[in-house]
């Protein structure tokens, strides 16, 4: 029994002994201060004194509410806080307490009511760790923060507003107002960004400006050069037309002159031909005029022998009146031969008038046959240098259809060719009314920015 008794004191000593060192171990590594179950304070340890700047004597036997701000003692859940201590709650946080000479100072502590052997709660232990230097570490991290924030949000309200004048087309959205430290990089950045941008955008401008006036002059060019092209092609096609029906009209003008100069070859010979007839027919003229000197001479026998017989008949019948009427038969027929006489007389009369007329007319049918022939020697010549000139004609004529038939062609290749031109005119223009439209439109784009003046000009040449 004595044994068993000793035992259990030496267990219970070397229980307190445990504890006492645990209880060392606490004290020397926390803050402790302890409190009645209404916060007036007991003790407390180096620790908790030296953590709040006061000595024990300076605390003891006043209440916890020294420790807090007047303000937050004077709240209802400081007094229901002491309430809940007394009912054996336990409470444990970070809380912000006043030291000598109103400094602050943060305390990790845990609130712990301590119960008797019947179980209720007699007294309140608190075990703290000053944690000011990490509070006011972690205050000036968040005062930093916050600043830091600040100036981001500075930085960002100030970036957003030129971004949206920026987004909105304004090229002269610079960022005048420095920004803090390392944030000022990011204007210059900005800045820089913007002035490239807005040189960009002012040589685009006029670069646009320059293309739609080019593209503009070069439509008007374009179209004029089209429409002088469709001129040009319609009297080219008028030409190629007028030189086929000129080509045809040498080719038969070549041809009339091959056939006249023919035809004068074939008169060059009737004209020598008839020149020859014609000296004939002097000839034969020349014959009947002898001829009708013949004639002549031989009505004026026959004249003669009218004479003659007229006296003969005149003779018998004188005779045969002085025979009185046995040779009055014979009178009869003397009066009609001296009447036969006399009829034959006249008609040689007549014929030698006649022949001499006949004569007349035969020396001038001489002369007129001569100077025919004479005439018909010079057509002959002149038929002959006709022949020879319409010959000359038909070979130019026939040179001239083969010269015309090339200039022909040449026309018809350069109707061939001005058509074509036409065809690339049309498409050029079709393609400057293109690049004028595309050009319209970069300029109504361009015109969206705000480029110190620039935008205006490019705005008006959009409209």
């Amino acid at each position: 029994m004595f044994n068993k008794a000793k035992s259990r004191a030496a267990a219970l000593q070397a229980r307190t002994a445990e504890l006492e060192a645990v209880v060392a171990a606490v004290q020397r590594s926390q803050a402790v201060i302890e409190f009645q179950l209404d916060g007036v304070i007991i003790t407390a340890n180096e620790n908790f004194l030296s953590t709040m700047g006061y000595s024990l004597a300076e605390i003891q036997g006043r209440h916890h509410s020294m420790f807090v701000d007047p303000a937050d003692a004077a709240r209802p859940d400081y007094a229901q806080f002491w309430e809940r201590l007394r009912g054996g709650e336990f409470f444990a946080d970070a809380y912000r307490r006043v030291g000598a000479g109103g400094v602050e100072i943060w305390i990790q502590g845990a609130y712990n009511p301590v119960f008797d052997a019947a179980g209720k709660p007699y007294k309140v232990i608190k075990f703290a760790t000053d944690i000011t230097a990490v509070r006011r570490q972690q205050a000036a991290m968040d005062a930093a923060r916050a600043e830091a924030e600040a100036i981001q949000a500075q930085v960002v309200a100030s970036l957003a507003g030129s971004l949206g004048r920026l987004a909105d087309g304004d090229l002269t959205a610079r960022i005048e107002a420095a920004f803090p430290g390392q944030y000022d990089q990011i204007r210059e950045d900005f800045n820089r960004s913007v002035d490239s941008l807005r040189e960009a955008m002012s040589a685009i401008a006029g670069a646009t400006q320059a293309l739609q006036t080019g593209s503009a002059e070069i439509a008007g060019a374009t179209g004029d050069l089209s429409r002088r092209t469709e001129q040009q092609a319609a009297s080219l096609e008028e030409t190629a037309a007028a030189m086929d029906e000129i080509t045809a009209t040498v080719r038969q003008s070549a041809e009339g002159a091959r056939q006249a100069a023919v035809a004068a070859s074939g008169a060059r010979g009737d004209a020598r031909r008839s020149a020859e007839v014609m000296a004939e027919a002097v000839v034969a003229m020349g014959e009947i005029e002898q001829s009708t000197g013949s004639v002549r001479q031989i009505i004026g026998v026959i004249d003669e022998i009218a004479f003659q017989t007229n006296l003969l008949a005149l003779n018998a019948a004188v005779e045969a009146a002085r025979v009185g009427d046995a040779g009055r038969g014979f009178a009869v027929v003397a009066q009609e031969v001296r009447a036969l006489a006399q009829r034959s007389a006249q008609a040689a009369k007549e014929i030698k008038t006649l022949i001499t007329a006949s004569e007349q007319q035969v020396i001038r049918g001489v002369k007129l046959v001569t100077d025919t022939g004479d005439v018909l020697s010079g057509i002959v010549d002149k038929v002959a240098d006709i022949d020879g000139l319409l010959e000359t004609i038909a070979r130019s004529a026939q040179e001239q259809a083969t010269g015309l038939n090339e200039v022909n062609a040449a026309v018809n290749q350069m109707d061939r060719v001005t058509q074509q031109n036409a065809a690339m005119v049309e498409e050029a223009t079709a393609a400057t009314a293109s690049m004028s439209s595309e050009a319209r439109n970069l300029a109504t784009l361009v015109g969206r920015f705000e480029i110190r003046g620039a935008v205006a000009q490019v705005r008006a040449l959009a409209a």
